[in-house]
C-alpha cells in the first residue's frame, strides 16, 4: 500500500468536510450544491463522489465524526474534577464555550443536520443517546458519592442536561448571538445541580 496515497487521500477527504461545514452554514444545507462545496474544496466536482455517494451522505459523517471529537475532548477534561458535581459543572461549561468558538459547525449540528430526514433515520442521530448514557455514568458516580439524589431518575436528569444545553445554544444561534453564553452555563449549572444534589 501506497501511504503517501493514502496519507492524500485522507487529507482530501478532510479538505472536503472542512469545505462543507462552511458551505452548509452559508447557504443552509438545502441550498447548498455539491458544486460549492467542490469549488470551496478546490477539487474537481466528480471528486467529492469519490468519497461521498450524496450531499447527506456527507452531512452524516461530519456530524458523527464532529459530535465523536467533541465527547472524547468533553470526558477526557472532564474525568479530572474531583467529584461528579464538578464533572458536570465542566461539561456543561466547555460545551456552551465550544459553541461560542465553533458557531459554524454548531449551526450545522444543531440546525442543519435536523432537516435532513435520512439524518434523522441514520446512525448518527444514536450518537446523542451514547453522550446522554455517559452523563448517567456521571450521574451513577454522584450517586455513589452521596452527592446527588439517589431516587433521581438518570435516564430523565440527562436528557434533561442534553436538551437544555443544546436548547441554549439552539436559541443563541437563532436569536444572532446576542447574549453571553457564559452567564447562560452558569444559570444552568446552578438549576441542575441544584435539582439533583443530595440535600443533608
Amino acid at each position: 500500500m501506497n501511504i503517501k496515497k493514502v496519507e492524500k487521500s485522507t487529507a482530501k477527504r478532510q479538505q472536503i468536510l472542512d469545505s462543507a461545514v462552511a458551505v452548509f452554514a452559508e447557504k443552509g444545507f438545502y441550498n447548498a450544491k455539491v458544486t460549492d462545496i467542490a469549488h470551496k474544496a478546490g477539487v474537481a466536482h466528480g471528486t467529492v463522489y469519490l468519497y461521498f455517494q450524496t450531499k447527506e451522505d456527507i452531512l452524516i459523517q461530519i456530524f458523527e465524526e464532529k459530535f465523536e471529537e467533541l465527547v472524547s475532548y468533553i470526558f477526557m477534561e472532564v474525568r479530572t474534577e474531583q467529584n461528579a458535581l464538578a464533572k458536570l459543572r465542566r461539561l456543561i461549561l466547555i460545551q456552551l464555550q465550544m459553541v461560542e468558538t465553533n458557531p459554524e459547525l454548531t449551526e450545522l449540528m444543531l440546525l442543519e443536520a435536523r432537516q435532513s430526514s435520512k439524518f434523522i433515520l441514520s446512525s448518527a442521530i444514536s450518537k446523542i443517546g451514547d453522550y446522554c448514557d455517559k452523563i448517567e455514568g456521571i450521574l451513577k458516580e454522584g450517586i455513589e458519592e452521596g452527592l446527588v439524589r439517589p431516587d433521581l431518575d438518570l435516564t430523565v436528569a440527562s436528557t434533561m442536561l442534553y436538551s437544555g444545553i443544546e436548547g441554549i445554544a439552539t436559541r443563541w444561534m437563532l436569536e444572532n448571538k446576542h447574549y453571553n453564553l457564559n452567564l447562560c452555563a452558569e444559570q444552568l449549572i446552578q438549576l441542575f445541580i441544584g435539582g439533583i444534589r443530595n440535600l443533608p
